[in-house]
């Protein structure tokens, strides 16, 4: 099985090496076979922003699309060349990319808190979700019934019911540049989108806060939205994957994965390497396990890693070194792992 490695620098903030990178690994061979390197701007202004970010990808026949800091690339499989690239006002700090394979990618622009959707044809923007939805201002377990976000999520709930979204919060404008330190729409983190069954899956790092994460299931037809795993079942999820009915998460917050079972029930899993950020997950084929991808922390001189693991979880299976394309100062940070075409 080849799958595809999205990668970035883990100190990206040194005005040098300024390039994400989109790596082929062979896991048969346990071996990078091709990298490409996408160059970008990286700049830190009072009033704007821009890294050398990777963010997400994924696959429809022999299109590849990959998420960078403000645009979106499509690269040629074959030639594993950059064939397109595109952007859009609200695309700031993306992260995960997910498509239904016929019509429709969706996009998490992680600064603004929203979910884009891009016309799989023409890569388009065609829509927006968030960050003005009435389940984002959900103020979990500080949200009691005496409370004043109570009282504002009741007259929210009711503006929904007959069929209005508040969107007072959001004005248009062009935030490509935005940190999202800087953006007034930043709380949750939303930084992951996962299609399955004709759902999106719409997962946060954190929710109010950095780690008590939350996974939304998103109607994209409708725009109604509902709690699948409410703040704090999981602490700082990156990634989603379904497999036999449970929903898999990578975990930050806890070196390791969790999932959401078909029961509702939630379980987790620590992984060693430690300690780690943990991101990036992908299905090996014929139940052979899950690769996973490991960052070091800052300050450590760790690898980056993507690691195979058996269906239990319990025993390596191997492990690919994937943090060569940056100096040893700058490090490696592994964002996605998704399979390549067949």
């Amino acid at each position: 099985m080849r799958v595809l490695v999205t990668i970035k620098a883990e100190r990206y903030e040194l005005p040098h090496h300024a390039y994400a990178i989109l790596a082929e690994v062979d896991w048969s061979r346990r071996r990078i076979v091709r990298a490409l390197k996408i160059p970008t701007a990286s700049f830190r202004q009072p009033h704007a922003f821009m890294a050398p970010l990777s963010g997400g990808g994924c696959c429809v026949g022999a299109r590849v699309f990959m998420a960078l800091w403000n645009f979106v690339v499509e690269v040629d499989y074959s030639s594993f060349q950059i064939v397109n690239a595109v952007s859009s006002p609200w695309m700031a700090d993306l992260h995960g990319m997910t498509t239904d394979g016929s019509s429709r990618l969706w996009v998490a622009s992680t600064a603004v808190e929203t979910v884009l959707t891009l016309d799989l044809h023409t890569l388009e923007t065609i829509g927006r979700w968030g960050p003005d939805q009435a389940i984002l201002a959900w103020r979990g377990d500080h949200d009691t019934p005496e409370s004043p976000w109570r009282r504002l999520w009741q007259g929210w709930s009711r503006y929904r019911q007959r069929g209005v979204w508040p969107r007072h919060r959001w004005r248009p404008g062009d935030y490509r540049w935005m940190h999202k330190s800087r953006s007034p729409y930043y709380r949750h983190h939303l930084n992951e989108v996962t299609w399955h069954a004709g759902q999106l899956y719409v997962a946060t790092k954190g929710w109010n806060d950095g780690e008590s994460s939350a996974v939304l299931r998103l109607d994209p037809s409708s725009g109604d939205a509902g709690f699948f795993v409410r703040p704090g079942g999981f602490r700082g999820v990156h990634d989603g994957l379904f497999q036999e009915g449970r929903l898999l998460v990578t975990e930050s917050g806890s070196n390791g994965v969790a999932w959401r079972a078909a029961d509702g029930s939630l379980h987790r899993q620590h992984l060693d390497p430690a300690p780690s950020f943990v991101r990036g997950l992908c299905a090996l084929p014929d139940d052979e396990g899950f690769l996973v991808g490991f960052t070091r922390l800052r300050g450590r001189l760790d690898p980056a890693l993507v690691v195979g693991f058996d269906p239990t979880w319990q025993r390596e299976l191997g492990r690919v070194d994937v943090s060569g394309f940056y100096p040893p100062e700058m490090g490696a940070a592994v964002h996605a792992i998704f399979p390549a075409p067949v």
